[in-house]
């Protein structure tokens, strides 16, 4: 991460690594939100007594000649229409202003700690909730430049945006975020709801979990992660797709590592490198398996590469594909195509 960002207070070792392996993402967000701050600092001063300023901009322009000769509040009104900043849409500018400078300078936000017993899922969503201040911010000063903010209707954009109501771009922009467990807290099925634009989320377990937590979030448009070594984050940071991560506090035997890459091929085998599969146990006759047993068994399943001459998944088979062509050949000979 950038030299100038502080460590966020109370993360350990494991999650500033995360934090420094995705530091390409938050400093995206980062220089979105410098830029959008920016553009409302200088949008409320041309406003703010836009009179006295077009008349200084136009002397500067006019040069000494026009020095008691012209009237440059006047001349300028000639050459361009601003309107003055009413005091209810600055104060609106004012207060987002406020909420995107915090989220520039401060870094707090990238970290999530689940308390022992707590919810992931409602964790990670009261985090992009949080985040959400942004892009409401930046909705409500869009209605207040427009005349269009009312206080009534409008008023929660500067206080959280759930991520529910976040549009397309917003989740593009997500910054990353790193979230610190215990292994018994450890349910990720709930984040499968978050996974969508340039979403990227590290989890930080401290002890032993099942072997493959996150395979049933394998999807082909989304970049899957379970790893002990940091620098596997790196190919999450630069993936343009939503993505979560696990990343062990050690390696284990019993823990399955591996990488699931969303453009690294069209078959799920292709997409997805296994650096460790543990052993499958035998489960006893008459014995239901567990759940992690069938996370496991669909993690494999997901990686093994079809047997020569066995069809890729999605692929039709040779003899299919020529009837489908000879079928389409054939309705296309009864089509008269011809004009008129």
């Amino acid at each position: 991460m950038p030299s100038d960002t502080k460590n966020p207070a109370g993360a350990g070792a494991l999650a500033l690594k995360a934090l420094e392996a995705l530091g390409p993402r938050a400093e995206a967000f980062r220089s979105a939100v410098a830029t959008a701050e920016e553009e409302i600092r200088t949008y409320v001063t041309q406003r703010r007594g836009v009179a006295s300023y077009r008349g200084e901009q136009t002397l500067i322009e006019l040069g000494p000649f026009a020095v008691g000769r012209i009237d440059a509040e006047k001349f300028a009104t000639l050459l361009v229409e601003v309107e003055d900043l009413t005091p209810e849409a600055e104060s609106v500018m004012v207060r987002a202003e406020e909420i995107l400078s915090g989220f520039r300078v401060g870094t707090d936000f990238h970290l999530v700690t689940v308390e022992k017993g707590g919810d992931l899922r409602d964790a990670v969503k009261d985090a992009l909730n949080h985040v959400g201040q942004v892009f409401g911010a930046s909705r409500a000063v869009e209605l207040a430049r427009s005349g269009l903010f009312d206080p009534d209707q409008h008023s929660a954009f500067l206080s959280a945006l759930p991520f529910r109501k976040w549009n397309r771009a917003e989740r593009q922009l997500s910054p990353p975020l790193v979230v610190e467990l215990e292994s018994e807290d450890l349910l990720p099925a709930g984040l499968g709801e978050f996974l969508d634009g340039s979403v990227k989320i590290v989890l930080v377990v401290k002890g032993v979990t099942g072997p493959a937590p996150l395979a049933r979030l394998i999807t082909p448009g989304t970049y899957v992660v379970q790893t002990s070594d940091a620098k596997d984050l790196d190919g999450l940071a630069r993936s343009p797709h939503p993505g979560v991560a696990l990343l062990f506090d050690e390696a284990r035997k019993d823990q399955a590592r591996f990488i699931h890459d969303p453009d690294a091929g069209s078959a799920p085998w292709q997409r997805l490198q296994v650096a460790h599969m543990p052993a499958q146990p035998d489960v006893g006759r008459g014995r239901r398996a567990p759940i992690w047993l069938e996370e496991l068994e669909h993690l494999a399943a997901l990686a093994k590469k079809p047997a020569d001459g066995e069809p890729l998944v999605g692929e039709v088979p040779e003899e299919e594909a020529t009837s489908a062509d000879q079928l389409a050949a054939w309705l296309l000979s009864q089509t008269d195509l011809s004009e008129g």
